[in-house]
């Protein structure tokens, strides 16, 4: 017994050790703030139910409200003109965003801009819209850094006391030594990590963001939120050189040439966000609001699918809806993400006369077999339509006795 008893005592004391050793701490990933940009200057009765259904994933607003822009005479002001009432029933906290051209040789004085925005203010205010802060986005030269802090600092004696200031931030400015120094002027910045490129580069690159974000959260002293894209935009080819067109059309004759902002990169972004620990970073920004027209802006599906952590996929069915020998083939999507159509949809067909197809498709026949072929799209040509989540395309209709699918719906 003595002899058991020495041979087990060594284990059962590592066992007791063990059990009252606490267990090791696992980091929960970092969570941020969710805010979402709402850019249409003229508001619509779509925008209604857009925002309501943005309430459970998105946490405040940011919405245009001036814009400061060249024009064939020279610098004009363009007002925004939300549904106050809407956004006081929402009671979400809102910033108002004036947008400053960065192409501008001179900045408004801060009494002319106050002076525009006052009848903003008041309107909001009137309507009980909590108001949290004022947004200045400028996209200002890197060697203008100096200038533009004195002249943010200009902006703050009128500024309400329940409210902040904030501005958006360029990539680019990081490599300026003036950089940190705008936090002087600026309760909070916003990182734009879209749309900073070159149109050739696309809209988002998931490495440099990953790059810039680094950057930014160990040389901004203030808080810093990020801005990522949830939008679509095409490069329109003109004779002096090229336009960007987003979510206002250009009244501008000439190829258009699509610029495509990929869920699946930002997603990737996202899961290395949440495995760093960057405590600077406090949220982050959607561009924009999708409303249902909204041809160039995601489906609202797959922004709060990204938000929330979910694992982003298109799933195509294929329904075959039949009606006095006449049989309509459609495409469902039930995922959360965009589908793209299928190459080539097979079928078995009992005497069938023929049908009609569109969307790129085309009917082929050999015996019983049918299928639908589509054509392979022309560099530069329009690009080809995708079936947003929880929407369905017809595509085809063939009259047959009957008909049955013989393949899953295939890229």
């Amino acid at each position: 017994m003595r002899s058991a008893w020495r041979r087990c005592s060594p284990w059962l004391l590592m066992c007791l050790i063990a059990g009252c050793t606490p267990p090791a701490q696992v980091q929960p990933a970092q969570s941020f703030a969710q805010h979402l940009y709402i850019w249409q200057r003229v508001w619509r009765p779509a925008h209604a139910e857009a925002i309501a259904q943005s309430r459970a994933d998105f946490q405040a607003l940011r919405l245009l409200s001036l814009q400061y822009h060249l024009s064939s005479t020279g610098p004009v002001w363009t007002t925004a003109r939300p549904d106050w009432q809407l956004l006081a029933s929402d009671q979400r906290p809102v910033t108002l965003v004036l947008r400053l051209d960065g192409q501008l040789r001179q900045l408004p004085t801060a009494a002319v801009l106050w002076q525009q925005l006052t009848l903003q203010l008041a309107a909001a205010q009137q309507a009980g819209v909590k108001l949290q802060a004022i947004e200045i986005d400028y996209d200002a030269a890197r060697s203008a850094l100096v200038a533009y802090r004195d002249w943010l600092q200009q902006l703050r004696p009128p500024l309400p006391n329940h409210m902040t200031l904030q501005i958006t931030a360029l990539p680019d400015w990081l490599q300026s030594a003036d950089y940190p120094a705008l936090c002087q002027a600026a309760d909070q910045l916003t990182l734009q990590l879209h749309s900073v490129l070159s149109p050739s580069q696309g809209l988002f690159d998931s490495t440099k963001a990953k790059q810039w974000t680094q950057s930014a959260a160990a040389n901004t002293p203030c808080p810093l939120f990020l801005a990522l894209p949830a939008y679509h935009s095409a490069l329109i080819t003109t004779a002096d050189g090229g336009r960007v067109e987003s979510e206002t059309p250009l009244p501008i004759a000439g190829q258009r040439q699509a610029l495509i902002s990929r869920p699946e990169a930002v997603a990737d972004f996202l899961s290395w966000l949440h495995r760093q620990s960057l405590p600077q970073i406090q949220g982050l920004v959607w561009f924009r609001l999708p409303l249902p027209d909204d041809q160039r802006s995601w489906p609202l599906q797959t922004l709060q699918a990204l938000v929330r952590g979910e694992v982003l996929t298109a799933k195509l069915h294929t329904e075959l809806t039949q009606d006095q020998g006449r049989v309509d083939i459609q495409l469902r999507n039930s995922g959360n993400l965009s589908a793209t159509l299928p190459d080539r949809l097979r079928f078995r067909g009992v005497q069938c006369l023929g049908g009609d197809a569109q969307h790129g498709y085309q009917w082929q026949q050999q015996g019983a077999e049918w299928w639908l072929q589509r054509e392979i799209m022309r560099e530069g040509s329009a690009e080809a339509p995708r079936i947003a989540p929880q929407q369905q395309l017809t595509v085809a209709w063939l009259r047959c006795q009957q008909l049955h699918h013989s393949s899953p719906p295939t890229d």
